[in-house]
């Protein structure tokens, strides 16, 4: 059909002003939109659809679709007149599509039918960036309910702990590796998120314990997988560890008890910085930081041969060393102060007063746990306390039984020498004290000399009772 037949067979279709609108409207439209008459003539052919097939408005318009598909969908539905509802569908070889179709009726009178195509790949790209997205939208809902009731920033007034947030800030805008040390429960992860929040990465903190993942599943878990990389595997894939921290920052917890093998495979994606998922061809470049923590010296086992040293020196750029719960004595009333408050709101209760005592015994105890043992023993008492007032009876029995052992000892050490003095100070005392510092009667009630109570009270540095 000539070019001038073919403006006059649309016009015979529609009014100019009518096809025009038209043809406006369809172009905005992201899908490819083509509509053929009764007699399989392309009456509306839209810019996406040029885009997608790569046939031209003016090459295409007033004719047959036969002439450009063998098997175009659109021409099986005005056939048929069988609608079609989200169909694999490869009209041009290597070419698959995504096809919607249904006939066209007029006034009950049948006019044609009308197809919107998507390009398969572009929507199989699109299912995989949502898939990654919910991925990690999932990851950010479990991490909101794993961080409700633990404190989201580092607290602490005491020298040593002030350094070492000094030294956070001034290594947090840069890329180097991290190590943090120091035992169990004294906030190594919070440290490493604080770092990570004063980065300015844009992506996610991704926390992982390193003990519970097994060298099996190492590759898997890290890397991600592809659909149907292995018997078992999600349908749809999986985005690795790695993956979801690119552009932002994987904290390895426990990095001491990682298998030499999986060190192996640690080492070569810090040196290589990109994955291919497990079942995968693609290489994906990763931009992440990787910051590690452990409470055993990495030193010892690479001497041992239980820690790769190439890995260590990898990994330990930057070493933070945390101090115990024990070093930081001043630290302790504001973690009772912060835990108190957050396990009131938390469990509707309303703490009004803490007695001297309770205070007393918890600055004194030695909390071998750290920060996650008094937070655990601050949530007990905030729980099960009845009327807003915390007493010596609100602390948990292993507490109580530990302070009074001390307490015995203290008073009653074991060496004999020191038993003996402490004794003879607290004998005197007494004494001193019945007698109203008359030294004659206390020596009597002491059955000693005089001059030995004498002797003993410039010894003992005793002063007048």
């Amino acid at each position: 059909m000539e070019d001038g037949h073919k403006e006059l067979y649309i016009k015979e279709k529609f009014n100019n002003i009518g096809y025009m609108m038209l043809k406006s409207i369809t172009d905005c439209i992201y899908e490819a939109v083509c509509v053929i008459d009764e007699h399989g003539i392309v009456i509306v052919w839209n810019k996406s659809a040029e885009k997608l097939y790569n046939i031209a408005y003016e090459k295409i318009i007033g004719r047959n679709i036969e002439n450009f598909f063998d098997d175009a969908m659109v021409n099986n539905v005005r056939k048929t007149g069988v609608p079609i509802e989200n169909k694999y569908h490869c009209p041009l070889k290597n070419h698959p599509v995504l096809a919607n179709s249904m006939p066209l009726y007029i006034e009950n009178v049948f006019r044609g039918a009308v197809s919107t195509d998507r390009d398969f790949e572009e929507l199989s790209r699109l299912y995989s960036e949502l898939e990654n997205a919910n991925s990690k939208l999932i990851f950010l809902e479990n991490q909101v309910k794993k961080n409700l009731g633990i404190f989201g920033n580092i607290i602490g007034k005491s020298s040593s702990i002030v350094k070492k947030i000094d030294m956070a800030r001034q290594i947090a805008p840069t890329n180097s590796s991290v190590m943090i040390t120091g035992e169990s429960g004294t906030g190594k992860e919070v440290f490493a998120k604080g770092i990570h929040e004063l980065s300015g990465r844009k992506g996610l903190f991704v926390p992982v314990n390193c003990s519970a993942i097994p060298s099996e599943l190492f590759e898997s878990e890290f890397f991600g997988y592809c659909s149907g990389a292995f018997t078992g595997a999600n349908r749809k894939g999986k985005i690795g560890i790695f993956e979801l921290a690119n552009e932002g920052t994987v904290f390895l917890d426990e990095i001491g008890d990682m298998p030499l093998s999986m060190q192996a495979k640690l080492l070569r994606v810090l040196q290589e910085r990109e994955i291919v998922r497990v079942g995968g061809e693609k290489s994906i470049k990763l931009n992440l930081r990787v910051i590690s923590a452990t409470n055993k010296s990495l030193q010892e086992m690479v001497k041992i041969n239980k820690f790769r040293e190439d890995l260590y020196y990898r990994l330990n750029v930057v070493e933070i060393n945390l101090p115990p719960l024990r070093d930081r004595k001043e630290d302790i009333p504001l973690f009772i102060d912060h835990f108190i408050k957050e396990f009131s709101a938390k469990n509707s209760k309303n703490i009004i007063k803490i007695h001297g005592e309770v205070m007393n015994i918890l600055n004194q105890y030695k909390w071998p746990g750290n920060i996650r043992e008094l937070m655990n023993v601050i949530e007990h008492i905030v729980v099960t306390n009845k009327n807003g007032i915390i007493q010596k009876n609100s602390i948990p029995e292993y507490i109580l039984l530990h302070m009074k052992e001390n307490e015995f000892f203290k008073e009653y050490p074991l060496d004999l020498t020191r038993a003996i003095r402490e004794l003879e100070i607290e004998n005197i005392k007494k004494a001193l004290k019945i007698t109203k510092n008359n030294k004659s009667k206390a020596a009597k009630l002491l059955n000693i000399p005089r001059g030995t109570l004498y002797h003993k009270i410039d010894e003992y540095k005793i002063k007048k009772i």
